[in-house]
């Protein structure tokens, strides 16, 4: 009974934490997400004290150092596993070659304890799809979702997201050359497009290249 009582409170304090987060604009989604987390691993720890005797609040710190890199690496996780999914989907384009996803190591450091979990952050995805396909609904389609995953994940990050689209020179050259640029606003973050001629781009595709920027380092 006892315990019970302590495991109905401790997720009282989550929904409450829950509510809070989300109504903090200024939070991005990896943060609440983190924060979330900690709050769930808090409460977890707190009824493993009460039934086991315990400190409790020794139990929520470890719990919440859990929970909090939990909520990032969910959140990190989450991304990583959409970008394949996008450059499977380009993969199916006749002719498409796609490059696979990189992910960067980020450190990521629990403020109470110090203690520290490596996570795997989205870096970048690439792909090239032959000109000739661009116009077809499969082109198309591939086009669309590497868009909305750069939108997506601009929004929920909070950050800008750069989207570098290449093709062969027209005339020639041995040099790279940024053609043209703008910037999408896609929810709490942007998009950043750049058109490049590329003399070592076939001329023959288009690559697309998503590139997210990670810390070395985030305090949770």
């Amino acid at each position: 009974m006892q315990s019970n009582l302590v495991l109905k409170k401790s997720l009282v304090v989550v929904l409450g934490l829950g509510l809070v987060v989300s109504g903090c604009s200024s939070m991005d989604s990896k943060t609440t997400g983190a924060a979330i987390g900690a709050g769930i691993g808090c409460a977890t720890g707190a009824v493993f004290a009460k039934l086991t005797k315990n400190d409790m609040g020794t139990a929520c710190a470890v719990g919440a150092v859990a929970g909090g890199a939990a909520g990032y690496l969910y959140a990190r996780n989450a991304e990583v596993q959409e970008a394949r999914q996008v450059a499977d989907s380009a993969a199916k384009v006749e002719g498409a070659k796609v490059t696979p996803v990189e992910t960067q190591q980020v450190q990521v450091v629990d403020k109470a304890t110090n203690k520290t979990e490596t996570v795997a952050a989205f870096k970048a995805v690439s792909v090239e799809i032959p000109v000739s396909q661009l116009n077809t609904p499969e082109g198309k389609d591939a086009v669309r979702k590497l868009n909305e995953y750069a939108r997506k994940t601009a929004d929920e990050r909070g950050e800008t997201i750069d989207m570098t689209i290449s093709s062969a020179p027209e005339h020639g050259g041995s040099t790279k050359v940024a053609l043209k640029e703008t910037i999408e606003p896609a929810g709490k973050g942007k998009v950043r497009r750049t058109l490049v001629a590329d003399p070592r781009v076939s001329g023959s595709v288009q690559r697309y290249t998503i590139e997210a920027k990670n810390p070395s380092r985030v305090d949770v």
